[in-house]
């Protein structure tokens, strides 16, 4: 009786901490910024009690997220997670380019194709524009950046 007491009141005691240790805690580590052309990577580490780890890039252009249409690469999302994202060097001939890998979801007759893509994002002189270069078939398409979902 008292054991069973006794183990009901540490369960009590217990159950504010698991929940004090839930959540979601996010850090961010700027890998690179170019000051000139006003690009900036962050590597995001999301800590998802029980869930586990969730990592990714996530790319800025002119302090706003550079999200990608859906459209242009016949995904399900829009795109603004990224598996690998890099810059090249301010004495670079194309330093104000970068390139950046995703995961592409495409619908087909058969299900889900997933795809990982590896291009190359120029911006235009219009700051809501940039130039898409495909880096395996080095096909290019200049899209209109779309606003980043309120979180």
């Amino acid at each position: 009786m008292i054991l069973r007491t006794l183990r009901k009141s540490l369960g009590l005691l217990a159950l504010p901490l698991l929940a004090a240790c839930s959540g979601q805690q996010t850090e961010r580590t700027v890998v690179y910024e170019n000051t000139v052309h006003h690009w900036r990577i962050e590597h995001v580490v999301q800590h998802n009690f029980p869930a586990g780890t969730h990592q990714y890039y996530q790319v800025f252009l002119n302090d706003r997220p550079l999200v990608l249409p859906a459209k242009t690469f016949n995904d399900q999302r829009n795109i603004e997670v990224f598996l690998a994202a890099g810059g090249f060097d301010i004495g670079h001939w194309r330093n104000q380019s970068i390139i950046v890998t995703f995961e592409n979801i495409q619908t087909r007759d058969k299900g889900d194709v997933r795809l990982i893509r590896s291009i190359m994002i120029t911006p235009d002189r219009n700051e809501h524009q940039v130039i898409l270069t495909d880096l395996q078939t080095q096909q290019q398409v200049m899209v209109e950046r779309v606003e980043a979902a309120a979180t």
